[in-house]
């Protein structure tokens, strides 16, 4: 939920799941996902800034699992994976 929701553009849906996260693993818990997923985020820009995408024998072992957990659909599929 959490990780949903910070990739979201809805900051109730925010607000809701850092606020359940703090109620399940307190604030050091929350502070831990965000930083996690701020990495995340910046590796993915520098990624896509100096046009590094993913290689072709990744793409196929790993289409099932982007899939499922929706990695295709980020904003930045567009550019790591061209058109998916």
């Amino acid at each position: 939920m959490f990780a949903k929701s910070v990739l979201s553009t809805d900051l109730d849906r925010l607000v809701a799941a850092r606020s359940r996260l703090f109620d399940c693993l307190g604030p050091a818990g929350v502070v831990s996902a965000s930083l996690i997923a701020a990495d995340f985020s910046m590796v993915d820009r520098v990624a896509n800034a100096i046009g590094i995408s993913v290689e072709p024998m990744v793409m196929g072992p790993s289409e099932d699992f982007r899939e499922r957990l929706g990695i295709n659909e980020f904003p930045s599929a567009a550019n790591t994976f061209g058109a998916t």
